[in-house]
């Protein structure tokens, strides 16, 4: 018996059953960005919409997914605890990463480098 083998086994079968506990109950909001992060390295994060709160600000979500899209692929997701989006969008809130984008220029929001969301757990 490969005794490797059997100490990886167990820590995955103790990931799969936190990740079953990290589900259950628990809320979460998707997102995800279509090929413009490929060209940026940033990724949108909404907070208003024709003058009025939205994404971000008003979600009661515990937890949001930004998943990586290109040609309607998923290629990478990264789930972080509300809280913790918002405490690295705001470290941008006074910088040139505040902008006006989305359909018709109606959204604002922060450009949050993906290596910002990738190293959530650092802010």
């Amino acid at each position: 018996m490969n005794k490797k083998f059997d100490i990886q086994l167990k820590q995955g079968q103790k990931l799969e059953e936190q990740l079953k506990q990290f589900f259950t109950g628990q809320s979460i909001e998707v997102k995800s960005e279509r090929y413009i992060w490929e060209i940026t390295g940033n990724l949108f994060i909404e907070y208003e919409y024709k003058n009025q709160p939205s994404g971000i600000a008003v979600t009661d979500a515990d937890y949001w997914a930004l998943c990586l899209i290109r040609d309607e692929q998923l290629l990478q997701m990264y789930i972080l605890p509300t809280d913790t989006l918002r405490r690295i969008t705001r470290r941008y809130w006074n910088t040139e990463r505040n902008v006006i984008g989305g359909d018709s220029y109606n959204t604002k929001g922060i450009t949050v480098p993906i290596e910002d969301i990738a190293q959530g757990y650092k802010f």
